[in-house]
């Protein structure tokens, strides 16, 4: 449909291209396979920019302001507690931030059709794992026949890891915008005829929404509750009646579901509402402090008070909370990214970060509002969600996470023009 030329395609790009078009399949596979995926895509991506002595892709200040990043991650080895355990975190973040402008090319530089193929191929992805989901929620067991060990939780492909929740919302924007824009273009023929196209993607909206919740990450779903939020009010100056009504719907939808319980079953009432909103609505001081995620917030603030100007150095938390200064906190993370990056960055580090992405958040958002640039804008909102303080997230600096959070900043700096 979309690579109607493939036969004028080199074989090195066949093989880059279907490494990123299957890249959210082989995530499932280990942090070991998604490394390889990302060096494969970078070796290629700089071969490829050798070879046609096009470094000036790279002379821009997006790619200057990364460097300055992974520079000053450099420098902390040098204050670093335990500069063995950090040297291959830091030195390694050179990987995301070639991948962020290898992505950046060949979805949306090189060839359309790349970008047209890469994204399709996302939302054929994306779709499989929710009806997956879907399955698991209805039936108890995925279609692989993976189970969750936690009621209340679904664990989709991942199996015994209860995170698919961060790649579900991380691909969700991208696609919508992706099933929006063809539907606006009229790229998909089949629907020409029909009445609803136009609320078409409120209904797919809600779908999302529906397997986010059903997920029971909280955290992730929260996060995905206001990415979507924003984008309905974003994407299109029009239907705000049909908006405000899907806003409400999904409300009312989301209040029953956490609040129904007859017969003392609905493990999405005791996650969300009793160890959750009903605690935070009480006393949210109280419940944080009482929570693991207290604990851990706690733990890093220590550790930052301690170590104030340069922090601990990446990968070194784990170790420092596990000399026992800090309670019995075991934790290998903060499981908050601010914190985080103040334990092991110190306050130099956290303010260059801090700088870092609020420029390239208000320069997005300035270029979507100037532009109308969609897939702009899903990259802007999925990153300015997870920056917010204090809801609990994965590490920064990790492999799986680190990964879908760059890959939708690559959107962010995408090109000026539509």
């Amino acid at each position: 449909m979309y690579l109607s030329s493939i036969n004028n395609i080199k074989k090195i790009d066949i093989l880059v291209i279907s490494l990123i078009s299957f890249f959210p399949i082989l995530a499932f596979l280990g942090s070991g396979i998604i490394n390889l995926q990302i060096i494969l895509i970078d070796l290629i991506f700089l071969i490829e920019l050798f070879n046609s002595k096009n470094f000036k892709y790279l002379k821009n200040k997006f790619f200057y302001s990364f460097i300055l990043i992974w520079l000053l991650l450099l420098i902390n080895l040098f204050f670093s507690s335990y500069p063995e355990n950090s040297f291959a975190r830091s030195f390694g973040f050179i990987r995301f931030i070639i991948f962020v402008f290898a992505l950046k090319y060949y979805i949306f530089e090189k060839n359309e059709n790349y970008k047209n193929y890469i994204l399709l191929i996302w939302t054929v992805i994306f779709f499989i794992i929710s009806i997956d989901l879907l399955y698991e929620f209805f039936i108890g067991n995925n279609i692989l026949g993976f189970k969750s060990y936690m009621p209340g939780r679904l664990s989709g492909f991942f199996n015994q890891e209860l995170k698919i929740g961060y790649l579900h919302s991380s691909l969700s924007l991208i696609v919508l915008s992706f099933i929006y824009l063809n539907l606006k273009n009229n790229k998909f023929k089949f629907f020409n005829n029909l009445k609803f196209e136009k609320y078409l993607i409120y209904i797919i909206i809600l779908f999302i929404l529906f397997i986010s919740f059903i997920i029971g990450e909280r955290a992730n779903f929260i996060k995905t509750f206001i990415i979507f939020f924003c984008f309905i009010f974003l994407f299109e100056k029009k239907y705000y009646k049909i908006k405000v009504f899907i806003i409400l719907l999904f409300f009312l939808a989301f209040s029953a579901a956490i609040t129904i319980d007859k017969e003392n079953k609905n493990q999405y009432k005791h996650r969300f509402w009793g160890t959750f909103l009903k605690p935070v609505i009480s006393n949210p001081i109280q419940y944080l402090n009482n929570s693991s995620y207290g604990d851990h917030y706690t733990a890093a603030y220590n550790v930052y008070k301690n170590n104030k100007l340069f922090g601990v150095g990446l990968k070194n938390y784990r170790k420092e909370v596990a000399t026992g200064k800090y309670g019995n906190n075991t934790s290998t993370h903060p499981h908050e990214k601010h914190l985080e990056i103040l334990a092991e960055t110190g306050i130099i580090g956290y303010l260059s970060f801090i700088i870092f992405f609020l420029y390239m958040l208000v320069n997005s958002f300035k270029n979507y509002i100037n532009n109308n640039n969609l897939y702009q804008l899903a990259g802007t909102l999925f990153v300015a969600a997870n920056l917010i303080p204090l809801i609990p997230s994965g590490s920064l600096f990790t492999t799986y996470t680190a990964t879908f959070f760059w890959l939708n900043f690559s959107f962010i700096i995408f090109s000026k023009n539509k």
